[in-house]
Order: structure tokens, then C-alpha cells, then sequence
């Protein structure tokens, strides 16, 4: 099952070269999806392209024994409801319903699109709930090959409070740091760098003249919760090992302990160099 439903497309000479460029959104039967859709329309980059990708999970269905056939016919009737309710909410480029698993679906639309961002809604649950059950938000932590927003309800459409972002002078904050900068600018919004102090931290993070800095005693994991607002976004770095399955670092952690949206910025090699390159270029 593949339907598309394609809205005219934005011109796209005015990329600005950022995670934000390409945007993903998954949308499952649920209206956590729904809040990813509104979060990335904000998020979204001028000029980018947002992309709904709806799955109809038909696995689900057999849970239903022999009420399956019918129960499947309610997760196409309810995916389908939620794209529909989710374009009222952005302006997607396209929309696409597949039949599958969300997280598989969009890891293999990640890679045909070379999405930069993939949104997902987070359930209400603890981190060793998702670890132990599942769910979209921890899968797609785990094995999504590109930056990750995980949702929670608290802004969008509207703008988010402030962004706050953890630095502790790896490259990954470094990365995490300039993207945030780069939003805050955007969105007129004030960004917030949290330096915990209960951990081993680079002195050069200290020397650093940062006015708008917040240092907290703590770990940097609690610096950033308590810095944070449900209205806020968070921004954090992590750098993935290839050939391994990531988690159980800063960025998952904080993402199960925070009460707003997270959004784990994927670094590589000289990111940080080339998002500050390009977000200068776009803020000027």
C-alpha cells in the first residue's frame, strides 16, 4: 500500500544548508504524531521541505485475534485521519501513506530523500519502558541515520519558549550548539548553554564568553532538565559509532528525563565548522 497525496512544492534556492533542510515527519494513528508535525512545521528551514510520511502498521492488527481483519481496517481509517489532520496543521510538500513499520518506513525514506531531520511524537512513558516495550520515539533514537526530534506537547505551531543546550566541549556539543544558536537567531527565540559542573568538563568551556550561559553544580543531564521549560526546546550532540546500534548515552537519557521536545543533533566530522559557516551566511 502506497498512496501519495503531493502539495506544489516550495522553491528550494534559499537552503540554508542545516538540519533543518529536509524534514521527515512520522505519523502513526496517534496524536503524538500530530504534535512532531506541528513542531517540525516550526522548525523548518526557509526555503526547506517537509515531508509526512503516515504508516499503517497492520502488525498491530493481530493483537486483535479473530477481530484482526476489522481491527486493520480501523489502523488504515485512523492513519489516514491523522495525515489528513496533520496537513491542516503544515504545509507539507508531500504526503505519503505505506503500509509497514513507522521507524523502518522512514529510515528507507530518509535514505531516498536525504532527509536531514526525521520527527517523531513521544509517548508518555520512562526511559526503561521504552527500552523495555518499544515504541516509536526509542526505535527511532536507536536507528534512524540522520538528527532526531523527539516531541513532546508544549509549543507548536507557536515558537518554543527558549532553547536550551547542553555544552561539556565535545565536538557533538560544539555541533549542538551552533544549531541552537542558529534556531534561536531564526525564531527570535533566547538560547540557553547549560555547563554542568558535577562531571569532568573542558576548562576551555569555562574560559569560553558565553554572558548567557547557565552553570549548574550538578551533572550536565540535570543541568539541562532543570534549565528546561515544557514550553522550551532542548538541543543536544551526540556522535553515533558506525556499524552500532546507538543508545544509552547523554542525548537518549535526557530525552526520557526532560518534560519538552529534544532534538539530538546528529555530528560528523566538521559540523561544526560547516553549520556555523552556513547558519552565518543565512542569519546575515
Amino acid at each position: 500500500m502506497r498512496q501519495r497525496q503531493s502539495s506544489p512544492r516550495r522553491s528550494h534556492a534559499e537552503r540554508s544548508g542545516t538540519v533543518f533542510d529536509r524534514v521527515l515527519v512520522g505519523i502513526d494513528s496517534t496524536d503524538e504524531s500530530l504534535v512532531a508535525a506541528a513542531q517540525a512545521g516550526v522548525l523548518l528551514a526557509p526555503g526547506g521541505q517537509l515531508v509526512l510520511l503516515a504508516a499503517v502498521e497492520r502488525h498491530l492488527a493481530a493483537h486483535a485475534g479473530a477481530l484482526a481483519p476489522y481491527a486493520a481496517d480501523d489502523l488504515v481509517a485512523g492513519t489516514s485521519i491523522e495525515l489528513e489532520r496533520a496537513r491542516e496543521l503544515v504545509d507539507a510538500d508531500d504526503a505519503v501513506i505505506e503500509t509497514g513499520s513507522l521507524v523502518r518506513l522512514l529510515c528507507t525514506e530518509c535514505a531516498s530523500r536525504g532527509a536531514t531531520l526525521i520527527a517523531v511524537g513521544v509517548r508518555p512513558h520512562r526511559r526503561l519502558a521504552a527500552l523495555t516495550f518499544g515504541g516509536h520515539d526509542v526505535e527511532a533514537l536507536h536507528d534512524v541515520p540522520c538528527s532526531v526530534l523527539i516531541a513532546r506537547p508544549g509549543w507548536g505551531p507557536a515558537n518554543p519558549e527558549r532553547v536550551v543546550v547542553g555544552v561539556d566541549g565535545s565536538q557533538e556539543s560544539h555541533t549542538a550548539e551552533a544549531v541552537a544558536r542558529s534556531l534561536g537567531r531564526r525564531l527570535a527565540r533566547d538560547v540557553v548553554p547549560v555547563v554542568g559542573l558535577g562531571e569532568d568538563v573542558e576548562l576551555a568551556v569555562l574560559r569560553e564568553e558565553r554572558n548567557d550561559a547557565l552553570v549548574y553544580p550538578g551533572s550536565l543531564l540535570d543541568a539541562v532538565v532543570s534549565a528546561s521549560t515544557t514550553q522550551g526546546l532542548i538541543v543536544v550532540g551526540r556522535a553515533r559509532e558506525h556499524g552500532r546500534r546507538w543508545g544509552g548515552g547523554l542525548a537518549e537519557r535526557l530525552v526520557y528525563a526532560a518534560r519538552c521536545s529534544v532534538l539530538v543533533v546528529e555530528h560528523e566530522d566538521g559540523d561544526a565548522t560547516s553549520v556555523a559557516e552556513s547558519s552565518a551566511t543565512t542569519d546575515g
